[in-house]
C-alpha cells in the first residue's frame, strides 16, 4: 500500500517528466489542482486522526506543494523570457539550455 501512496504522491513529478504540456495546459492544470487538493485533504484528515500512521499517507501532501512550486517557477520563467519552457529532458539540443536550467531547478526544489 505504501508504494501506491508514493506513486500517487508523485503525480506532478511523473507528468513533469513524461508530458509537461499537460502542466502548462489550463484545463489539465485545474483538473490536477482539484485532484491534488483532494489528496491533500485526505492526507490532512488521516494525519490529524492518526489513521494510517505507519503508512506513507504523508506522501499525499507532496503533489499540491509540487504543483504550486511548478506554477510559481513557470510563471516567473514566462515573465522573464516571455515564453513557456520547453521539455528538455529527452533532447540534447543546446538551444534549450535555459529550459534545462528551469527543469533542473524544479526537480531539485
Amino acid at each position: 500500500m505504501n508504494v501506491i501512496f508514493i506513486i500517487i504522491g508523485m503525480n506532478v513529478s511523473i507528468l513533469f517528466l513524461f508530458d509537461k504540456s499537460k502542466l502548462d495546459n489550463k484545463e489539465w492544470f485545474f483538473k490536477l489542482l482539484i485532484l491534488n487538493v483532494i489528496l491533500f485533504l485526505i492526507a490532512l484528515i488521516s494525519f490529524s486522526t492518526g489513521f494510517g500512521k505507519n503508512t506513507a499517507t504523508n506522501s499525499l501532501f507532496v503533489p499540491l506543494m509540487s504543483q504550486l512550486v511548478y506554477y510559481v517557477l513557470s510563471k516567473s520563467f514566462y515573465l522573464y523570457y516571455k515564453r513557456n519552457s520547453v521539455d528538455s529532458f529527452w533532447t540534447m539540443d543546446k538551444s534549450l539550455f535555459i529550459d534545462g536550467w528551469f527543469n533542473s531547478i524544479f526537480i531539485v526544489v
